[in-house]
């Protein structure tokens, strides 16, 4: 069955995330797939402000981190997306790599956008979604991967 864990990530802060496709996989993922909600939470701070709403969803057997057209955040050089094992308050900039799986570059700072989280990828392993600008180490901020009972 085909079920979709919907974040809703609606914050007030401003600017610093926005997602490209995946760097993982060339094929993107049928966007007819159905989507259901099932969590809420809001973006976090490290160094930049995090506007916007995001999903994780299955679409076409593969899970799919995406962001709506709402969101937005602060440009930089060098950023990318993480799956981290740490939750957002327990990571700062130089625990990001040492503790993360890298999905893929960060292709813009507004709108919509998805990337691909590879099949042989157990989302339930991870705790966080981060933004970190590699060149420089610094950990832009993210969310926390959470789910309702």
């Amino acid at each position: 069955m085909n079920t979709i864990l919907k974040f809703a990530c609606i914050a007030g802060l401003s600017g610093l995330l926005s997602l490209g496709a995946s760097a993982q996989s060339s094929k993107a993922p049928s966007m007819d797939a159905p989507a259901s909600e099932s969590a809420s939470a809001a973006f976090v701070k490290k160094r930049y402000n995090i506007k916007g709403t995001w999903s994780v969803a299955e679409q076409d057997g593969q899970s799919v981190i995406k962001f709506d057209d709402d969101f937005k955040t602060k440009g930089g050089p060098d950023l990318k997306l993480y799956l981290s094992s740490n939750t957002i308050s327990d990571l700062d900039s130089g625990s990001v790599e040492g503790t993360s799986l890298k999905l893929g570059i960060l292709k813009s700072n507004r709108g919509a956008q998805s990337y691909i989280i590879p099949k042989d990828v157990n989302l339930s392993d991870y705790k966080s979604v981060v933004i970190h600008c590699e060149a420089f180490s610094v950990l832009w901020g993210g969310f926390d991967l959470v789910e309702n009972p």
